[in-house]
């Protein structure tokens, strides 16, 4: 049986409506998956019972979903992913075949995780860096937060990229991401994401962005997306001696915001 290209859910399983995840790249007992934003890749206290992907890809496979046959897994858990806000790569893998050398190869340092992001230009640095500020958790406010006392180690290194008006894009690279480690340094070191609501308020580009000096009639203003534009781009490493290249293509939310700020800069 030849591997499926894509993964498809229906109306009421992850959302609203039905929905189909992309298969990124496939291995012997892995599967690298396009994760949407608004999605839970697997159960955590924060998404207080929200419907996961994993558990949603485990029901489709009990019920013998043809597609879920075919990645050749008999029994998934997750690897890696991210934040249910976020978009892009997420591997899960067979517990009993290639889960732990992932969980250890990830755990190591081994793999580079690549993100990108929309920020606003106002009080933001000129030129990128490292920060490292450690990261605790708060489980009842369901949020990250700097602590040099009880926070875990954690960096990220930020570079800045094309600027569009004022916007700008930028990349966060770290080997180790934390939940919402990207946000919240980004957060510390100016970088206002659009769409960001929990750690600060950015906003989010609208049409005004886009049209020259900013002019709309009174009323005609409106977002160019929905929510957070950041996404877990690429990720690379080797994991059991075999090198690994996954790259996720931008949801299309972030790609015509993109396309319009360019198109306007």
């Amino acid at each position: 049986m030849s591997a499926p290209d894509s993964i498809g859910f229906p109306a009421g399983t992850l959302g609203e409506t039905a929905l189909r995840v992309q298969v990124l790249a496939l291995g012997e007992g892995w599967a690298a998956l396009s994760k949407p934003a608004e999605v839970c890749l697997e159960d955590h206290p924060w998404q207080q019972g929200r419907p996961t992907l994993l558990g949603s890809l485990r029901a489709q496979l009990a019920a013998g979903k043809p597609e879920m046959r075919r990645l050749g897994l008999a029994d998934p858990a997750a690897v890696f992913g991210p934040e249910p806000e976020v978009d892009g790569v997420a591997v899960i893998a067979d517990r009993e075949r290639s889960l732990s050398a992932w969980r250890e190869a990830v755990g190591s340092g081994a793999f580079a995780f690549h993100y990108e992001f929309i920020a606003r230009t106002e009080d933001a640095p000129e030129e990128g860096g490292l920060c490292d500020l450690p990261l605790a958790m708060d489980d009842e406010g369901r949020r990250a937060f700097v602590s040099h006392r009880n926070g875990k180690r954690a960096e990220t290194r930020f570079a800045g990229g094309e600027t569009m008006g004022r916007w700008r894009i930028w990349t966060a690279r770290t080997a180790l991401p934390r939940r919402d480690q990207v946000r919240v340094h980004a957060a510390e070191c100016g970088l206002r994401i659009a769409g960001e609501l929990r750690y600060g308020r950015s906003g989010r580009v609208t049409l005004t962005d886009t049209t020259p000096k900013g002019r709309l009639n009174k009323g005609e203003d409106r977002p160019l997306h929905r929510g957070l534009l950041l996404r877990l781009a690429e990720v690379r490493g080797k994991v059991g001696g075999l090198e690994v290249a996954i790259t996720a293509p931008p949801a299309d939310d972030f790609a015509t915001t993109v396309k319009r700020l360019t198109r306007a800069s």
